[in-house]
């Protein structure tokens, strides 16, 4: 079946997690993403904690199903056949520091004169402009400065980033929006746009909740743990064979589900718990009767007892217990990523399912410049490409295994 982005070009200097992660959703759906790495080593997550026979899993998670070609943007040569992509491309895609590009000659002006309907993507951890533009950054980073981890960990505990990278992924997928909106306009009009996504925005975005109340309350918000300043009960409960379970209270009609399938009328009857406000200003006492009846039954007879009432719970999964959860199992959400010397790398897939789309478990890892002939042949004749490209890509594989006899 035909996918959804099919006959679409990306031009991909994205390295590290947002970028790759934005263009890996794209080529999922069907676009041609060319990954343009520096030689001679080419994205760094190419020499990831986990290599196997000098090939990276973290280079593959982020990168499967993409073609990868070489260009030093400092060599003119090499820059204008960059220029000659352009002219076939959809979009242009980078995660440098801003201004960056610039340093190539390469702005969104420069862009648009080549082609029109380009639309020119770039993310970045504070935004292309701003007293903030010129920081170097990391998710951490952002995530401290956005005010993410000023409301994760323990309650009157120190500040915790999230275990995950949440703000490389919501930089990246809102880049991916940000770039889907500009190539359908650019279908449309023939123009197409500058998009810059900020990862602290981005997580500002997701931070709605918390902040609108800030912003309305003047009230600055604190780690809480697993509990929720606007309900409860919700955290997790320890049951007695040791291990926990997340339970979600989130409105009175789960309330009265939540006591009934515990029965424990008890608690309903209570007046001082009636609504959602009164059981968050007592949520210590709701959560110290939760343990109280949580602590008699393993978490098997817990989960069934929710199951049965239909109330929202879930199992502390490690990462174990997830690989091989049922659910998981049957929407196929790990897939395979293979290189053409015959390594595999089971990683996450993507998330999203269509219709009439079959589930693809089986990707493509490049090696560094895999394509480069094939693609800039497009542009240039097989002479030339080899005289700028032979030796370019003999110092890659060089370098390539220095890096890997390092790190034995």
């Amino acid at each position: 079946m035909s996918k959804p982005l099919e006959g679409f070009r990306i031009l991909d200097f994205s390295q590290f997690m947002s970028g790759p992660m934005c263009t890996l959703l794209l080529s999922d759906f069907g676009a041609e993403v060319i990954k343009i790495e520096n030689p001679p080593i080419g994205d760094n997550t190419r020499y990831g904690n986990i290599i196997d026979h000098e090939v990276s899993s973290h280079f593959a998670t982020r990168n499967r199903g993409k073609k990868s070609i070489v260009l030093n943007m400092k060599d003119e040569a090499h820059k204008k056949l960059f220029l000659e992509l352009v002219k076939t491309a959809d979009a242009v895609i980078e995660n440098y520091k801003p201004g960056t590009m610039e340093k190539f000659g390469i702005n969104y002006e420069v862009l648009k004169e080549i082609n029109p309907g380009i639309v020119f993507t770039s993310i970045s951890g504070y935004g292309q402009d701003g007293p903030y533009a010129s920081h170097a950054a990391f998710d951490q980073t952002v995530q401290a400065e956005s005010g993410m981890m000023s409301i994760t960990g323990p309650e009157g505990g120190e500040p915790v980033k999230s275990g995950g990278s949440i703000a490389d992924y919501s930089g990246g997928l809102m880049a991916c929006i940000g770039t889907l909106m500009g190539i359908l306009e650019a279908q449309k009009t023939g123009h197409g746009r500058r998009v810059d996504v900020s990862m602290m925005d981005s997580l500002i975005f997701c931070l709605e909740n918390q902040f609108s109340s800030y912003l309305m309350t003047g009230k600055v918000p604190r780690p809480m743990g697993n509990s929720y300043a606007s309900s409860a009960p919700i955290g997790a409960y320890k049951c007695k064979d040791g291990k926990f379970l997340m339970i979600t209270v989130g409105t009175d009609a789960q309330w009265k589900t939540f006591c009934e399938a515990l029965n424990q009328p008890q608690w309903y009857a209570n007046e001082g718990w009636a609504t959602m406000t009164q059981r968050a200003a007592d949520y210590k006492a709701i959560d110290a009767e939760v343990n109280r009846v949580f602590s008699q039954y393993d978490s098997d007879e817990v989960a069934d007892m929710l199951f049965k009432g239909k109330c929202v719970y879930g199992r502390i999964n490690d990462f174990e217990a997830v690989a091989n959860h049922p659910q998981v199992r049957h929407r196929r959400t790990i897939v395979n990523a293979n290189y053409a010397n015959g390594v595999t790398f089971r990683v996450p897939g993507n998330p999203i399912l269509m219709s009439d789309l079959e589930r693809e478990t089986d990707y493509t890892a490049a090696e560094l410049g895999e394509n480069t002939f094939e693609v800039l042949g497009e542009v240039a004749d097989q002479e030339t490409l080899h005289r700028l490209f032979d030796p370019v890509l003999e110092k890659a594989a060089e370098a390539q295994k220095a890096i890997y006899s390092k790190s034995k």
